[in-house]
């Protein structure tokens, strides 16, 4: 419990001094980026988060993303961008290309700081998209404090925030070149088959419809 208090006070330390300054978050409606519009909010620091939202991010994810936001208390603005060609030869750079769209379009209504919620664990992943955020001089508090994925569930158990499982977009359901068409299948997909096992009492932690050649249900079950 000690050691958890001096994590959150270095990170409300560092927030403040932000006060001053226009600040934005790059708002994904995962559990990173919801800790870190929370902890905005006890430091003070005014701030409005963006949700940049393609064809890659389900309707699930925004509808939660919103209701998480009114229930926080913090303005969320929703930016809707059309998916780059690029993105969809589904190739290593994609998430390059969907981070540089998603920071670009931040940065043109921002005119501050953009915050995101990457963490010291994400460092040490293959993540081509991190090469966006050196790019926008976007500021990753968790990621500069040495503070993991692990430590921002903790920190979000204590105070008080509803554990939100991890996801991913759309296009990483994908095997091979995306089409609108598949995006939509899957989209449709998942949300049809939570439906019917929560009508079935079924305890789901998270659920995934992937395509390849053929399509497949991941479902994982609460422990």
């Amino acid at each position: 419990m000690v050691e958890l208090n001096r994590t959150l006070n270095r990170v409300l330390e560092y927030l403040r001094k932000l006060r001053t300054e226009r600040v934005c978050l790059a708002y994904s409606g995962g559990m990173d980026s919801t800790l870190l519009a929370r902890l905005l909010s006890l430091s003070g620091v005014e701030f409005r988060a963006y949700m940049v939202v393609s064809d890659f991010i389900s309707k699930s994810r925004v509808e939660e993303a919103r209701k998480i936001a009114e229930k926080l208390g913090f303005n969320l603005t929703i930016l809707r961008v059309s998916v780059l060609p690029e993105m969809l030869e589904n190739e290593e750079l994609r998430c390059y290309y969907c981070k540089s769209q998603m920071f670009s379009s931040i940065s043109e209504v921002c005119g501050g700081k953009v915050l995101d919620g990457t963490n010291a664990s994400d460092l040490k992943k293959h993540r081509p998209g991190l090469k966006a955020l050196k790019e926008f001089n976007v500021l990753s508090p968790f990621a500069e404090l040495g503070i993991s994925k692990s430590e921002v569930r903790e920190l979000a158990r204590f105070l008080g925030l509803e554990q939100i499982p991890s996801d991913s977009c759309l296009a990483t359901r994908i095997s091979g070149r995306i089409t609108k068409e598949k995006l939509e299948f899957v989209d449709t997909a998942e949300r049809v088959a939570w439906r019917i096992l929560k009508e079935k009492k079924l305890e789901i932690e998270k659920l995934r419809v992937k395509i390849n050649k053929t399509f497949k249900i991941e479902i994982y079950f609460k422990q």
